[in-house]
């Protein structure tokens, strides 16, 4: 008779984050607790708690899987990136994260309003903002000036969560994806001001 495979690390804490996204999901991130989350595991209580002491340990993984998903969509259109058009680029990304409706973004919504109830969930934001610029960093190479200007940087970032927020609760999808166009000229717009001033401070 074969013994069972013994799962990795790795292994037991997807299945751990696959748990959590189906009870998040299901009955919403203020009403889920460690319980729920570990009934859906075949991992013991001790099993899950050696690698998560909580639900927003749990869950800040989860939103480091959804930040990676993305920046390997952006990586594999990379080669897309012309020289001299990375403003361009950057914005047809943006717009792609605000217009996207992948298996992340209904637990991103959830993080997104939770967090204003949340004050673990709330100091969570800036270090997810923080992997979201370094890896933006990583894979664009030189940084863009937007990146490195932290007040452009905030107002970016509160302004592609409202656009996810309107995407996702109010219905706005259709209305954005038919003037993604305009969406994108307005991002450029604020790239080419932050290119445009710091040529002037020099």
């Amino acid at each position: 008779m074969c013994s069972a495979k013994r799962l990795s690390e790795k292994e037991r804490k997807k299945e751990i984050m696959n748990s959590a996204v189906k009870v998040i999901l299901k009955k919403g991130f203020d009403n889920t607790t460690m319980e729920d989350i570990i009934a859906g595991t075949t991992l013991s209580k001790g099993g899950v708690y050696h690698y998560y002491g909580n639900v927003v340990e749990i869950f800040r993984d989860i939103m480091l899987f959804g930040i990676e998903y993305r920046n390997e969509i952006i990586r594999d259109h990379l080669r897309e990136c012309r020289e001299g058009c990375e403003n361009q680029f950057m914005a047809k990304q943006l717009v792609d994260k605000i217009l996207d409706d992948n298996p992340y973004i209904p637990l991103y919504v959830e993080f997104l309003i939770a967090k204003k109830r949340n004050p673990k969930l709330n100091n969570l934001m800036p270090e997810l903002q923080e992997q979201t610029k370094n890896r933006f960093e990583d894979i664009m190479g030189n940084s863009p000036g937007w990146l490195s200007d932290q007040n452009i940087f905030q107002f970016l970032t509160d302004f592609i969560n409202a656009m996810i927020l309107a995407s996702n609760i109010l219905d706005a999808r259709e209305c954005f994806a038919e003037n993604r166009e305009n969406m994108e000229q307005m991002l450029i717009f604020i790239f080419d001001k932050v290119k445009e001033n710091r040529n002037e401070s020099l």
